[in-house]
This record gives structure tokens, sequence and C-alpha cells, in this order.
């Protein structure tokens, strides 16, 4: 959305002028014909004003005021009021769109063209915003209607709203000869709520209510891809603290702030040991990024020794001591399955929480032809010994690391099947490292 405002600049600029939607234009075009100016072949500025000269011609709910003209220099002594949503941007000037319009757009349609009347993109734009607040008979994750005034806001910000309504309708098409005769209850586009009782975590990007209760979602992508397996990414020491474990999370910081101190007694040089040896971690927030100052001045006296705080000299040491204690911390079967169930919580549910279940499928969008779904597999044996609480199941634990590298791998058995779980733990601040909570990330649980 543009900043509207009659004083608007860009590069100390100054910019009144604003372009505004199909159906505005249009408005204004018929409004002026009433009292006697025809705009035929001509364009019609719209110049943002505190105060209208003359007479509002057109008008919605909004309070934007508009002074119209023919150019710069030959305003009319008529104005429109407006709301924001028919604003498209500033004149002359490259408009920022929304970074998710495009996907916005074809989800939508998904289950817009279940119920409504197939259009071609044209015909849908002008019905869109010729309907205003009617809703659309499609609800956000909230409940809350989707009115066509809202579809027409969504068209306007996609840059290619051709293509996209075209693959949204060749969506809708795959979808209803997916769910067959099945009656529909209600029809959610999600992009950041969910329906009551539905997991948050669901990949659907659209969900449908059967009239028997049931539910079903689809997860919109461009490409078929793979069904990938779990995977997590995030702060250790929040990691840790998802599952509500204080001992857990003690334990995790205890490992942290242990690391640092071994590192320390590598340190040389007058300066540097100085400075590190003043220095207490343990009042220092188990943050990625909240350290940045302290880091930054111990970084300086390590300098003034010609050493590199943030690298060989101190960093990687405490990195790798960290990578060292903890994979020795998981080999610990108990510690092991609480690491496991967390794993769980990230790529599925709270496992202390139950949901209603929603299912979903892969929907692969075409542009030309009928979009292809795909069933996702729902992995038994990998939800099975990701949310196992006994640690018997575990076995054979043990952890492949070179002491040097950022990555290390655990190994052990579960249920007579052997499971490796790469991860990576490292710095990931731009500009350096700044905190002493560490990032952690797997590319999936494997099952071999």
């Amino acid at each position: 959305m543009p900043t509207v405002s009659p004083y608007y600049q860009q590069k100390g600029v100054p910019n009144p002028y604003y372009t505004m939607d199909t159906a505005t234009i249009g408005a204004a075009r018929a409004a002026l014909k009433k009292e006697g100016f025809d705009t035929k072949n001509k364009d019609i500025l719209f110049k943002c004003v505190d105060t209208l000269k003359g007479k509002v011609i057109y008008k919605t709910a909004g309070k934007f005021l508009f002074q119209l003209a023919l150019d710069k220099k030959s305003v009319l002594p008529y104005g429109v009021q407006l709301t924001k949503k028919a604003i498209k941007g500033h004149l002359g000037m490259v408009t920022r769109k929304n970074s998710t319009a495009s996907s916005n757009v074809n989800e939508f349609l998904t289950v817009y063209f279940l119920v409504n009347k197939h259009m071609d993109p044209k015909e849908l734009e002008n019905h869109a915003c010729k309907m205003k607040n009617k809703p659309t008979g499609v609800k956000t994750g909230e409940g809350k209607s989707v009115t066509f005034e809202d579809l027409c806001m969504l068209i306007d910000e996609d840059e290619t709203p051709e293509r996209d309504i075209k693959i949204g309708l060749n969506n809708a098409i795959a979808v209803k000869k997916d769910i067959g005769a099945k009656k529909i209850r209600n029809l959610y586009w999600v992009p950041r709520g969910k329906p009551s009782g539905i997991s948050p975590k669901t990949p659907s990007d659209v969900i449908i209510e059967f009239n028997d209760g049931t539910f079903l979602g689809y997860s919109n992508k461009i490409a078929a891809g793979k069904d990938e397996t779990p995977k997590f990414n995030t702060n250790i020491y929040a990691y840790y603290g998802k599952l509500e474990n204080s001992t857990q999370q003690t334990n995790i910081a205890k490992i942290v702030d242990g690391a640092w101190k071994k590192a320390t007694k590598t340190v040389t040089g007058a300066t540097a040991k100085g400075a590190i040896n003043a220095f207490d971690i343990t009042k220092e927030p188990f943050s990625e990024s909240a350290s940045k100052e302290a880091f930054a001045k111990l970084a300086s006296a390590f300098r003034k020794n010609m050493k590199d705080f943030y690298a060989d000299d101190f960093y990687y040491p405490f990195r790798n001591n960290l990578i060292r204690d903890f994979s020795t911390y998981l080999k610990e079967p108990k510690n092991m399955v609480y690491f496991l169930n967390t794993i769980y919580f990230y790529t599925y549910d709270d496992p202390r929480s139950t949901f209603k279940p929603c299912p979903y499928k892969l929907l692969i969008g075409k542009e030309n032809g009928i979009s292809d779904i795909k069933d996702v597999s729902d992995n038994e044996e990998l939800k099975e010994l990701l949310i196992n609480t006994k640690v018997t199941n575990i076995k054979n634990i043990t952890a492949d690391y070179n002491g040097t590298s950022q990555s290390f791998k655990m190994n052990f058995n579960f249920a007579g099947q052997k499971v490796q779980i790469p991860i990576t733990c490292r710095t990931r601040q731009a500009g350096g490292w700044s905190g002493k909570s560490l990032f952690i990330t797997t590319s999936g649980v494997k099952l071999l």
C-alpha cells in the first residue's frame, strides 16, 4: 500500500499525485461527464489534498480527498473522496508490489471458483470491483468473510494477475474433481489464521470443511518437488524451551556457558586474555544478537594482540566446544527423546495438544491445463519416532563430529530402524557473531 498524503515526497521531490484502480478511474470519468466534461482519450490526474476546491462528484466510504485535473496546471473544480484500497501507487514512481500477491490470488481463487461462476481474467477483475463489499463465499481462517472488494485489492496488487487468475481457475477445476460429490459447508483461505480447532502448523493454503464435519486442505506449489522429512531451524536455547522442560533448557544453558569458559583457556595475548577473563558470559542473555556491543568490545581487545575474536581465536573454539558437548549430551537416551519430541513440535504439532484432523494435499498450479494434485505421504514411522516418550526404545546412540566443522551427525536405532540426524550449529548474524545462543538447523530426520 502506498503512503497517502498531500505532502508525500520521494528523495526530496514532492509528489501528491496518485494512480487509481480501474473502477475508480471509470467512476470519475462518468461523474465528470455528468458535469459536462468529456474525458474520452484524456488522462485524469488525482491530486491528494487536505481541502477540496469545488464539488465532490464521486465518493466512497473513505477519507482521502483528491482534486481532479487534466494535467498538473489544469485543475478542475471537482474532486473525489476515496478509501485507501482504491489507490494503487504514486504517479510516475515505481509501485512497490506485495511480494506474496501472486500466490495470494491463485490460492484464494482455488476455493473461490468452487462456488462462483468461472470467468476469464478480465471478466473477474471487472466483476470483483463492481460487487464491492458483497461476500465472495470464502472466509479467512479467523472466520471473517472475504469480500469482493478484498478480491479486487488482491488482483490490483498482483503483477501477473492474468496468469494467476488462470492458475486459480485451473486449481479449482482440479480440486472439484478431487472432492467429487462431497458437500461443502465452508471454504477457507488461510494465509494467516486457521479455522477453530485446526492446527496452526498446517501447511495448507486453503481448507475445505465438508457437511460431515471433516476437513481437507491444499498446499499450493509452483512445482511438485518432494515430500521432505521434518526440519527445524532456530536458536538452540529457544528450541529447548518449546516443550517447557526447565531442566532440559537449564542443561543447554550450562553447555553453552561451559563451551565459552573452555574457549577462554585457549586465548593468548595479554590484552585479549585480560579482556576475556574479565568478561562474565553468564550475565549475557541467551540470544543470537543481544551481545553485539559486548562482543565488539572483546573483538577490539583481541585486535590489539592481532587476534580475531570472530573466527579462529575465539568463535571457532567456542562453537566447536558447544557442538562437542551438545552431541555428547544427546547420546543420553532421555535427552535424545526430548530432542525428538521437540522436532515433532516444530514439524507437526505440540505433542501435548489435540487438534481436529486436517489432512492436506499438494496442489501444483498450471496456467494452461488442469492443475495437478499430489497426495502427501503421512509418514507414520517418522511420527512414531518423533513422538515416542520411552527412552528404552532409543538404542546405540553415537555422534559423528570431526571437531572442527559446524556440522555433525547423530546416529541411533529405533524399533530396529537406523536413524540419522545431520545437525548444523552456527551463527547467522550478518556482520559478525552477536550472541552466545547459536542457531541450530537440520536438513531432515533420515530413516536409513
